[in-house]
């Protein structure tokens, strides 16, 4: 009898375990996202960078109505960074200037090229925003590859490249939680919570927003100036 009484406290206990287990995968929380992968040049002997000039999107497959919504929502997020004057280039002006409506952040830039956006900009340095996949139906996904390079060297002070997939719920967590930060708080938002969630547009927002502000810790280094620019009557 004692003998049974043990198997059976000894099935019971393995079979807790089991169960346990499977509970805890069950409700564990999902793991965050891995950090970008995200290069900043070092600062020694830099001058600020006071004006830039962001290009717009680079997208190999996306129709042009759709891209014009995507520069701008990454324009408004990279200018409330306030890092620096944001010069928009627009499409057009693009055309005008290079032949091409877009480059891309890997593109073999003519020699002149950053020249030529200094004179006719008077900018600093330059943003590349390339959108090299873009998922528009849930769950949402987006990933970004973008340059700042400075026009008078060439050189490149930051870099970045991320997939923002809202099938991760950290992702998710963190597009609901800017939305209920930046928009309307007496904006409806749907059943889950999450309307971020189901609309491109308000997730490009998102993105954006998250993207640039990897920029931000630089400011307190120098990289970057925050200030506004002297009159020129002064």
């Amino acid at each position: 009898m004692t003998g049974a009484r043990r198997l059976v406290a000894l099935f019971a206990a393995g079979l807790s375990l089991l169960l346990g287990g499977c509970l805890t995968g069950r409700h564990a929380l999902a793991p965050p996202p891995p950090p970008p992968q995200n290069y900043l040049a070092p600062e020694a002997g830099r001058t600020p960078l006071r004006r830039v000039a962001l290009l717009p999107i680079w997208s190999e497959k996306l129709p042009g109505d759709y891209l014009r919504d995507l520069d701008t929502a990454f324009n408004g997020e990279l200018t409330k960074m306030a890092l620096f004057e944001v010069v928009p280039v627009s499409r057009s002006q693009m055309e005008a200037a290079f032949g091409e409506r877009q480059l891309a952040s890997i593109d073999a830039l003519p020699a002149q090229t950053l020249s030529r956006l200094r004179a006719e900009f008077g900018v600093d340095g330059v943003v590349f925003t390339d959108l090299t996949h873009f998922s528009p139906y849930r769950p949402l996904a987006m990933a970004v590859r973008a340059k700042l390079v400075d026009v008078s060297t060439g050189e490149i002070r930051w870099a970045f490249d991320y997939v923002y997939d809202s099938g991760n719920a950290a992702v998710a967590t963190a597009a609901k939680n800017f939305q209920l930060r930046y928009t309307n708080e007496h904006q409806a938002l749907s059943s889950d919570g999450g309307s971020i969630l189901l609309s491109p547009s308000r997730f490009a927002k998102y993105v954006a927003s998250q993207t640039y502000a990897n920029m931000r810790p630089e400011v307190e280094r120098g990289m970057f100036s925050a200030k506004p620019l002297p009159s020129s009557n002064r």
